[in-house]
């Protein structure tokens, strides 16, 4: 994905000025930077929420779009099951469904809870079930603003090593405050800055080539992921912090 001289203001307040980036087609794009930054709404320009001035090039014509929210958005009245049949084209049979839904329950784990509501279900599987939402669609590019948020460390990890395998061939936003998931999960980590009065500037870009899709196989378990406290990334991560901090 390209973005060539984007430009997006709110009425005066100037957010991006002629911003350029390339983000990996296949690939995950990990933004980060402080609050105010336009991490959220670079995100609704990709998807086209926002009116803006410039050019994306997503890499093929007609690329579809889902969105995870910080918050889960489960719809209350629905079953796990049904809130991820709801998203799907109503012209799919009900084959299609069937055979869509059931395979992305199974890979995200969520066979225990598919008939329960919302609020009978943790907060580890609802982030589950939003991400299944999401990728029942099969889309090309899926955005994820903060995902995790609000989640131990244990469960980001489970859902990490499930969500890793299913976006291989995705172009990927993601969102997020947290280095140890960016380390996790990212190819190309950019590094946003926007200082009073003034737009955007990619403050850094760091490219992460330790391959996340590697595995080893644990109690008959695929387990993904990187070794994010080994050397190599404990350079990237020294890096990340820096453009943060300084």
């Amino acid at each position: 994905m390209i973005i060539k001289n984007l430009n997006f203001a709110y009425r005066e307040n100037v957010i991006f000025r002629d911003l350029n980036m390339e983000l990996p087609t296949n690939g995950v794009s990990c933004i980060m930077g402080g609050s105010g930054a336009g991490k959220t709404t670079l995100l609704n320009c990709i998807s086209r929420q926002q009116h803006f001035d410039g050019n994306i090039e997503y890499g093929k014509e007609g690329a579809s779009f889902a969105y995870v929210f910080q918050q889960p958005r489960l719809i209350p009245s629905m079953t796990v099951e049904d809130n991820i049949k709801f998203v799907l084209p109503k012209d799919l049979s009900e084959e299609q469904v069937e055979e869509r839904v059931n395979d992305v329950i199974i890979k995200l784990q969520l066979e225990e809870c598919r008939k329960s509501y919302p609020s009978k279900i943790s907060g580890g599987q609802a982030g589950r079930a939003s991400l299944a939402r999401a990728l029942v669609k099969d889309c090309d590019v899926l955005l994820m603003d903060e995902p995790f948020k609000g989640l131990d460390i244990k469960l980001k990890k489970e859902i990490l090593s499930l969500l890793i395998p299913l976006i291989k061939q995705k172009s990927v936003i993601f969102v997020t405050h947290d280095v140890e998931d960016a380390l996790a999960i990212a190819d190309r980590v950019f590094v946003f800055e926007r200082k009073e009065n003034s737009c955007v500037i990619i403050k850094g870009q760091i490219d992460i080539v330790q391959n996340p899709f590697e595995n080893t196989c644990k109690e008959n378990t695929m387990q993904y992921g990187r070794d994010i406290y080994g050397e190599q990334l404990n350079h990237v991560r020294k890096e990340i912090y820096d453009l943060l901090t300084i």
